[in-house]
C-alpha cells in the first residue's frame, strides 16, 4: 500500500491566522502606497527637469517617450453594433481591496 507524502512546502505565511494575514496585507499596502507616491513624485521631477539619461552612484535612469496605439473599443462597438459581442472574450481576475478596519477607523 502506497503512503501519501505531502510534498507541498509551507510558505512563510502558513502559520499566520486569517486576521493576522489581513493586518499584514493592510500594513504592506500602506507601505506600497507610500512608496508609489514617492516614486511618482520622483518621476515627475525627472520629467520636469527634462532629463533623458542620468547616472547616479547606484543606478542609471533613462526617460524616453513611447508611443502606444490603443483600440477605441467604444468606437468599435458603435461601428459593429451587436456583432461586436462575437469578439469579446471574458477575463477573470481577482480583486483584493484593503480598507481600514472599523475599530481602527473609530480610534483615529
Amino acid at each position: 500500500m502506497a503512503t501519501v507524502i505531502n510534498t507541498t512546502s509551507p510558505n512563510r505565511f502558513h502559520n499566520v491566522s486569517d486576521a493576522a494575514l489581513a493586518d499584514m496585507l493592510g500594513a504592506a499596502d500602506v507601505v506600497a502606497k507610500a512608496a508609489k507616491a514617492e516614486l511618482d513624485a520622483l518621476k515627475a521631477e525627472l520629467q520636469r527637469r527634462k532629463l533623458t539619461s542620468v547616472a547616479g552612484a547606484k543606478f542609471l535612469v533613462t526617460c524616453t517617450e513611447q508611443l502606444s496605439a490603443r483600440l477605441d473599443t467604444d468606437a468599435v462597438r458603435k461601428f459593429l453594433g451587436v456583432e461586436a459581442c462575437k469578439f469579446e472574450v471574458p477575463s477573470i481576475s481577482n480583486v483584493i481591496r484593503v480598507k481600514v478596519s472599523p475599530a481602527l477607523a473609530l480610534a483615529a
